[in-house]
């Protein structure tokens, strides 16, 4: 087994805090790719435990995007379009550097910047959480949720503050409303969807996405839809355990 920490580059001579970890001699490498704002544990140390149970089997690289985590950068200046460059700068060190099979598993607006990324070369490829289809929703339940916290603040041409649980505030620039707003999530799914082998894992119980505007993910032809008991981050125990199952089983079948 093995565990080392990196940097990696990104277009903008950012350095991108990742970690190496798992089966050494894999065939298989799984490239993490976490949510809005958080980091290469996700919320509720999500990817830690998805890793843990992965990683017998399988190479494993998480990173922070810039601006996020222990990667260099400011959270205001970014958005999806540079946060796809971070992520295609991930995958070339990958490609560089291990042979075999690259897959990726995204989580949240993770899967956006996926997406719109639409690498070639990934094999299979797992968006848990995938939001809404609709990005004028999407933005006001960023709204609801955040803004409407004490500090909060929404400014689409400026600056705004999202209050998170732990006390601390992040600031978001316009960039990233444009570049959500400019986004058509349904359109580009299709398309990477052509490219890689896609399940989309959506948790019934989603405090975060909801339910509305998902209908389109499934009209794609070829992808995996999988319900799964959850919240967007399968807090409980065993609502994780069945995740992580469910994702062990797609990417080693056939491996």
């Amino acid at each position: 087994m093995i565990f080392s920490k990196i940097k990696i580059s990104n277009k903008e001579n950012e350095l991108i805090d990742a970690w190496v970890e798992g089966n050494e001699k894999s065939e298989i490498t799984i490239i993490f790719v976490h949510g809005f704002a958080t980091d290469k544990h996700e919320t509720g140390c999500y990817f830690d435990d998805t890793t843990d149970d992965l990683k017998e089997k399988i190479r494993i690289i998480r990173f922070d995007f810039s601006g996020c985590g222990k990667s260099e950068g400011k959270l205001e200046n970014k958005n999806y379009l540079k946060w796809s460059e971070d992520l295609d700068c991930v995958i070339t060190y990958t490609k560089s550097n291990y042979s075999g099979s690259i897959y990726i598993f995204a989580q949240s607006m993770g899967c956006f910047v996926t997406a719109l990324l639409s690498p070639i070369n990934i094999e299979k490829t797992i968006f848990s959480g995938l939001p809404n289809s609709d990005t004028k929703y999407i933005g006001e339940r960023i709204v609801s949720r955040f803004i409407s916290r004490p500090g909060g603040k929404l400014d689409y041409k400026g600056t705004s503050l999202f209050p998170r649980s732990n006390g601390q505030k992040q600031k978001i620039g316009a960039s990233f409303w444009k570049t959500l707003f400019d986004f058509n999530p349904a359109e580009k799914v299709n398309e990477f969807s052509k490219k890689t082998n896609l399940m989309i894992i959506h948790p019934q119980q989603d405090e975060i996405v909801g339910n509305e505007y998902l209908e389109k993910y499934s009209q794609i032809p070829g992808v995996i839809i999988k319900k799964l008991n959850g919240d967007h981050s399968f807090s409980k125990p065993k609502d994780r355990n069945k995740l992580t199952k469910t994702a062990k089983k797609f990417f080693l079948l056939s491996a």
